[in-house]
């Protein structure tokens, strides 16, 4: 059984057709729930699991990436940040927020890491950010690619409540 520092014993559920793992990290004081889903659990090394604790020992970095990311992605009306922040303005009654007060809402809510590559996914990490103060409810995903880096997972066709 193979061990992370982060996690503990690496325990997988499923079998030759993928395994996952729920698990739970600790990030900016809070418990941040952690997947960790293989497509090739009978390759388990502790080079995979070296890199599972890469990203959760750099989940300040990730978060930084991500956060940079969900910036940018407000300049463009379709995309979900842009979306969720038009979402949370109109639910603070109409009061405009500045982005600034927007993204200092946002927190992490959950983390999956995808650490062999998967099949045909290029997803490696992926980080969900969900609004503190509770005015508004859904989520918006910054996912990391191999090899070209973080982008926005797409909003909801039917936006958000």
């Amino acid at each position: 059984m193979k061990e992370s520092r982060n996690l503990g014993p690496i325990e997988l559920d499923g079998g030759s057709g993928g395994g996952a793992m729920e698990g739970m990290a600790s990030f900016q004081g809070r418990a941040l729930p952690v997947r960790v889903e293989i497509d090739f659990p009978e390759r388990l090394s502790d080079a995979i699991v070296d890199d599972v604790d890469m990203v959760l020992d750099n989940l300040a970095f990730v978060d930084g990436l991500a956060r940079n990311t969900i910036e940018t992605g407000m300049r463009w009306d379709a995309s979900a940040p842009a979306k969720l922040f038009e979402a949370w303005e109109q639910k603070r009654s109409g009061r405009e927020g500045a982005h600034a007060d927007f993204l200092d809402q946002l927190r992490p809510t959950r983390i999956l890491i995808l650490p062999d590559g998967g099949l045909a996914s290029r997803e490696r990490v992926a980080m969900t950010y969900g609004v503190a103060d509770g005015t508004v409810s859904g989520t918006v995903t910054v996912r990391f690619m191999e090899p070209t880096g973080p982008e926005l997972a797409p909003a909801p066709r039917a936006g958000f409540a």
